[in-house]
């Protein structure tokens, strides 16, 4: 009998650590992993695979939640977390499974799973400084005005015209994205969606 996962967010953790674990697999990669499971998600369903927000920082998007889920996993002896240090000098953290007795492939649909598997065998051979630098690109992340603020799962709608359109290495699109302009347009899309959800009674 596997042991019992009380939260979707947890079951995802685990997920990742047992079917693409590696040591590029860090606290910050695994932030952006679920970022992205998350974002990937709602594009294509309208809601998030674990129900909770995430906050831009100048790491990229951020569960605030993820550090306690941690602690819990390991206090429950499911995951063991390695400190450790980076090829920099930073301190950095490393997972390993502790209870191979898991199946957190219960708590998700299908459509869930499907997406949960495409994000990280993209991701997978990433480092933690290669993926921050893609998701510090992705729209959602760019639209959201304020630092600490709260990225609105709705901005990820502009997210495919986004890439096709612009191409990030052109000067002149980097020039737009730093103009006053772009933040001004940005946060108009904000201001508008969160009037929106406020209608439509959603977070």
């Amino acid at each position: 009998m596997s042991q019992k996962i009380d939260s979707k967010l947890g079951a995802l953790v685990l997920y990742i650590l047992r079917n693409y674990n590696n040591s590029k697999l860090t606290e910050t990669k695994l932030q952006k992993l679920l970022y992205f499971c998350d974002f990937g998600f709602y594009s294509q369903c309208e809601k998030s695979i674990t129900g909770l927000k995430y906050r831009k920082n100048h790491f990229g998007p951020t569960i605030y939640g993820l550090p306690s889920v941690l602690k819990k996993l390991k206090d429950q002896n499911l995951i063991c977390i390695l400190e450790g240090k980076n090829y920099y000098g930073t301190s950095q953290k490393t997972f390993s499974i502790s209870n191979a007795d898991i199946s957190p492939e219960e708590q998700f649909s299908d459509s869930e799973l499907l997406v949960i598997n495409q994000v990280n065998e993209a991701y997978q051979d990433l480092t933690p400084r290669e993926i921050s630098h893609i998701s510090h690109q992705d729209f959602p992340y760019l639209a959201t005005p304020e630092m600490g603020g709260v990225i609105d799962y709705g901005l990820v709608q502009y997210r495919e015209s986004s890439e096709e359109d612009l191409d990030l290495e052109d000067s002149e699109a980097k020039k737009f994205f730093s103009s006053d302009k772009f933040y001004s347009l940005m946060k108009k899309i904000n201001e508008k969606l969160k009037g929106d959800n406020l209608k439509n009674g959603s977070h």
